[in-house]
């Protein structure tokens, strides 16, 4: 039999994959792991959710440059791996990395209010700027070029991958989009990127990690936390509470509408 050389992506393929994690005896909370890593490999992929032997290797690179931890890049190839076994492509598997590095400092929200109110304080508008975007949109940092003056006047990013396809679209909160408006407005920015050097260039990672960094140690924040990467993962964290809390309130809101309709039409 012949060696398929792509296979698509369907989500009916991914829940059929994810049914049988469970038939195995795989926990609630590993599946939902398993369903969060593949809800973003497809988002990953192009339109035609087309994957082929390098396509693994291509999403662990994508990875690193997104900044992941070794460990994290290391739980979603696993995910893959085990996706191609199931699909029977074994020699579509990526290999992880073998040194695990030291877990990444975790940046609290209180942390976070400090930087801001240090750089206030200090009349550092571009310094409070980065880390409000960084920690407040779920930019990052290679995305921050794209934050572009067009952008912040409509209110929201349309952020592209290398081959042009939409990876996703981020909304500008609007009491950010306003304080961005008013920077643009006082440094005469009409076009291209907020963010720019003295020479006008799009900041890069040395430029914005010393940007923030300069106020770290007056905020009282260890300078291991203050760089683009505990900034996203504390804007996630943050979602991620959030949308728990949601859950929460929908399943008890449900409850209740149950326990009414049970007074109306109950059997006992």
């Amino acid at each position: 039999m012949e060696q398929k050389t792509e296979e698509k992506l369907t989500p009916e393929v991914l829940e059929t994959f994810l049914t049988h994690l469970s038939d195995r005896g795989c926990s609630h909370i590993s599946l939902q792991e398993y369903r969060r890593t593949l809800n973003g490999l497809y988002e990953y992929l192009s339109e035609e959710k087309i994957i082929t032997a390098q396509s693994g290797l291509l999403w662990r690179q994508w990875l690193e440059e997104q900044e992941f931890s070794t460990r994290t890049i290391n739980t979603r190839v696993s995910v893959w791996n085990s996706l191609m076994r199931y699909l029977g492509h074994r020699d579509w598997q990526v290999s992880t990395f073998s040194n695990i590095e030291d877990v990444q400092p975790e940046l609290t929200r209180n942390e976070y209010l400090r930087l801001l109110s240090t750089a206030k304080q200090l009349g550092q508008e571009k310094t409070y700027l980065l880390i409000k975007t960084l920690g407040g949109v779920g930019l990052r940092l290679q995305e921050l070029p794209q934050l572009t003056a067009a952008a912040v006047r409509q209110g929201r990013v349309r952020l592209e991958r290398q081959n042009g396809v939409s990876a996703r679209i981020l909304w500008i909160p609007a009491i950010l989009q306003k304080e961005l408006m008013s920077y643009m407005e006082q440094k005469g920015i009409t076009e291209g990127p907020i963010f720019v050097t003295a020479g006008g260039r799009p900041m890069d990672r040395s430029n914005v990690g010393r940007c923030i960094r300069s106020i770290s140690r007056d905020a009282r924040v260890s300078a291991e936390k203050v760089n683009p990467r505990c900034l996203w993962k504390m804007y996630q964290s943050t979602q991620e509470g959030i949308q728990a809390n949601i859950t929460v309130l929908m399943e008890q809101a449900y409850e209740r509408l149950l326990e009414q309709e049970q007074l109306t039409v109950g059997w006992e």
